[in-house]
């Protein structure tokens, strides 16, 4: 699974900093005048705008977790909620919608939800990031109508290598790529 895009821009590579300073001679002062800290920027345009698309694209990220669980505990849908097409598009939201028509179809209703163990900045480009998440669903059953635990046998962790995207003011979560792991040590998404 690559999780690098192409086009993508890591954090670290994206310092910009210049400053401008214009002197005129002065008789020396005999003791050291400290700078101010207001003067000292702590963060530039490029890393703020990157700061709050991260943090957009990750809110979007975790309420349509939020919304999938609770259409899985009322039952599922046939059709996207206004919630989730708020917060996903493209082939994200075709594989949610998916999932959770199929537990309306056999009359499923789930229990419990997904824990996000966390999420790290991949890549950034103007209007898209790449985020990586850790995703344990081990806590979530899927009941049916008799009250039988039909949960599918298997792992429930994930690494998610997520595409979010910006459209229209709103950040949705576009594409993915999942891996299913047994343990989340040593992944970047775990701190």
């Amino acid at each position: 699974m690559a999780l690098g895009g192409r086009g993508f821009v890591s954090v670290g590579a994206v310092v910009a900093c210049c400053a401008l300073v214009a002197c005129t001679p002065e008789p020396p002062i005999s003791t050291p005048v400290p700078t101010p800290a207001a003067t000292t920027p702590t963060e530039s345009q490029i890393e703020r705008q990157m700061r709050l698309d991260y943090e957009a694209a990750e809110t979007a990220y975790r309420d349509n977790i939020v919304e999938q669980d609770r259409l899985a505990r009322a039952g599922g849908v046939h059709r996207a909620t206004s919630a989730l097409k708020s917060t996903a598009e493209g082939d994200y939201l075709s594989a949610a919608l998916a999932s959770l028509a199929y537990i309306e179809r056999k009359g499923w209703h789930g229990s419990g939800s997904t824990a996000i163990l966390g999420v790290a900045q991949v890549g950034w480009q103007e209007k898209r990031v790449r985020l990586m998440s850790c995703e344990d669903g081990s806590r979530i059953r899927l009941i049916d109508k008799s009250g039988k635990d039909v949960t599918p046998k298997g792992n429930a962790r994930f690494i998610q290598s997520l595409s979010v995207v910006q459209r229209a003011g709103r950040w949705r979560v576009s594409s993915f790529e999942s891996k299913s792991v047994k343990v989340f040590k040593g992944e970047p998404c775990v701190a």
